[in-house]
């Protein structure tokens, strides 16, 4: 059992959401806050192979990804940049690289080839549908009310849970435990579970006061299978650092890097 290193990706800046994809692709939104400004990324998941970079619109910050449904990306836009209701979607195919169309209405769901928006017209709530390629409108009512919501797919995920420190042996188990008597350990340890890998991250004070935020990935006979340095000299806790989609592993190293990683 090994976990083999896929690719490393850095753009310095700061990374705002991770979407994979369930036709093999990753999503990668950053954003500039010095510039306010936006950028979309998209990379085959498994090679780290560039699909599209640094996409923009005319709107440059005031974006961001609402869904994803059949390798078209669904952007939303804000009512206004000071409120977070999101409203208008503009609808881009990732194999053509092209904007498909565009809709001012609420996105409420996708499902049936459809994408189902709420409107408000002079007040009054209704449904509209739209054919999710061509973003033509669905007259017939009956068929909008048919439209079942495509299920996302949430058991290929596992995400770390918090445990405090004096926990740590129950998971860990003695043998992995003594593994963490090196370390002078700040706050709670961020703890996820695959197979027969234990995976950890946790903050480390240093010599200096200053803390390092680490990663182990172990198997059953305590054995370390990676190690890694997420970031250097923080300040204060950050927040988990890791999640796991089927046997691909993502880790965030400060704010604007991320590696990928095979469980095996």
């Amino acid at each position: 059992m090994v976990i083999k290193n896929l690719y490393k990706y850095d753009r310095g800046r700061q990374i705002f959401r991770l979407l994979p994809t369930e036709t093999g692709k990753l999503l990668i939104e950053e954003r500039d806050r010095n510039i306010k400004e936006a950028f979309f990324n998209c990379l085959d998941i498994h090679t780290g192979k560039e699909i599209f970079s640094d996409l923009q619109f005319d709107e440059k910050y005031w974006i961001g990804i609402e869904s994803i449904y059949k390798d078209v990306i669904l952007f939303h836009r804000f009512e206004r940049p000071d409120l977070p209701n999101h409203k208008g979607i503009i609808a881009y195919d990732i194999k053509s690289q092209t904007v498909l169309w565009e809709n001012p209405n609420s996105f409420l769901y996708a499902g049936d080839d459809k994408i189902v928006f709420m409107t408000f017209e002079s007040g009054i709530k209704g449904l509209v549908a739209v054919d999710y390629l061509s973003g033509e409108l669905i007259e017939d009512g009956r068929t909008i009310m048919g439209i079942i919501p495509e299920k996302e797919e949430h058991g290929s995920y596992i995400y770390s849970k918090r445990i405090p420190l004096t926990e740590l042996d129950k998971v860990a188990g003695e043998t992995s435990g003594k593994i963490f008597s090196d370390y002078l350990i700040k706050g709670d340890i961020n703890f996820a579970h695959r197979d027969k890998f234990s995976f950890y991250n946790f903050h480390h004070i240093t010599e200096n006061g200053k803390l390092d935020n680490l990663f182990f990935a172990i198997d059953e006979s305590g054995t370390i299978l990676l190690k890694e340095t997420l970031n250097k000299g923080l300040d204060k806790l950050e927040p988990e650092s890791f999640f796991i989609k089927d046997d691909l592993l993502f880790l965030l190293f400060g704010s604007s890097g991320l590696g990928v990683y095979q469980i095996i």
